[in-house]
């Protein structure tokens, strides 16, 4: 009963991250919000804009921006920090630390093998991205936003869970700790369609990622898309959906539910501009096999602050 008026007390509190550059407001908006890996964007999902660029002409540095991620996945839990810097309008640097608690996997896992691995994951995520073409660039309204990343991942726990479980994550394909994700996105903002600003972002992921990293790497690569949309309803609140294809990397054990085959993420959300620093934001995911849980009951929020 707690728990469930914590997730109603979260949707209230409104949407998870999305991004925009609405040039209509009144201020300049704390937006694109920030992705749990660690860059601009959506909640599961890349932009081209980033966030929080120098303000005056000739400056090097824009401010520095931070935000707090909370997920709850069921039987599970997960939280991001993220801080990311921006370079010249055109260079993201972003690093997040992610946790992943397993829940009861770690006693399911007991109960077929009689080995108890810990029972939580953290990555870090390094990530480097540069706006290569700007929105309306060549002399073209129509030109999107596009930006290139390159994200740097590290799992520190798989090597203790692999010990524990007699090399299964080797046997299984998730034989890395580490792997690198390649990515394009374009963004573009379309301002005469309805009285408020939409954002449309689509972008293609080369990676080795199982279940982002959280479940380790297997060297063999995947190549995936990912989008978002975003709609401001007013000035200050806007909804945003998103999806996130999956690759499986990883093989299934045999006669056991302890790892299932990856399923496409999808979310929606809405994010509240509370002033021209801080958005507060939330909403409602599905994201399918996780580990040895279907999770379709995904709630969660975010606290982004721009200084």
């Amino acid at each position: 009963m707690k728990k469930q008026a914590l997730y109603l007390t979260i949707a209230i509190l409104l949407g998870t991250s999305f991004l925009a550059q609405a040039q209509e407001a009144t201020f300049t908006p704390p937006l694109p919000l920030h992705t749990a890996e660690g860059n601009s964007g959506v909640f599961i999902s890349s932009t081209a804009y980033m966030c929080n660029p120098p303000v005056n002409e000739g400056d090097i540095f824009g401010l520095p921006s931070f935000s707090a991620t909370g997920v709850f996945v069921g039987e599970k839990d997960f939280q991001s920090y993220v801080v990311t810097q921006n370079i010249l309008g055109r260079i993201e640097i972003g690093y997040a630390m992610e946790r992943m608690g397993l829940g009861d996997w770690s006693d399911d896992v007991f109960q077929l093998t009689g080995a108890r691995p810990q029972n939580y994951v953290v990555m870090h995520n390094l990530n480097t991205r540069l706006m290569a073409v700007q929105e309306g660039d060549f002399d073209c309204p129509w030109m999107p936003a596009i930006t290139f990343g390159a994200h740097f991942k590290w799992n520190d726990g798989l090597d203790e869970i692999n010990r524990t479980c007699g090399g299964v994550c080797d046997m299984l394909g998730a034989d890395r700790d580490f792997g690198i994700d390649l990515t394009v996105v374009a963004s573009k903002t379309i301002t005469d369609l309805l009285p408020m600003p939409i954002i449309v972002s689509a972008g293609i992921r080369n990676s080795d990622a199982i279940h982002t990293g959280l479940a380790g790497f297997a060297g063999e690569r995947a190549t995936t898309f990912e989008g978002s949309i975003v709609a401001f309803l007013t000035e200050n609140l806007a909804i945003a959906a998103e999806y996130r294809h999956k690759p499986h990397l990883m093989d299934q054990l045999a006669g056991t539910d302890l790892v299932r085959k990856e399923n496409d993420w999808y979310d929606l959300c809405l994010a509240y501009i509370v002033n021209e620093n801080l958005t507060i934001s939330g909403g409602y995911a599905n994201f399918g096999n996780v580990f040895n849980h279907y999770e379709d009951n995904v709630w969660g929020f975010q606290i982004k602050y721009e200084f």
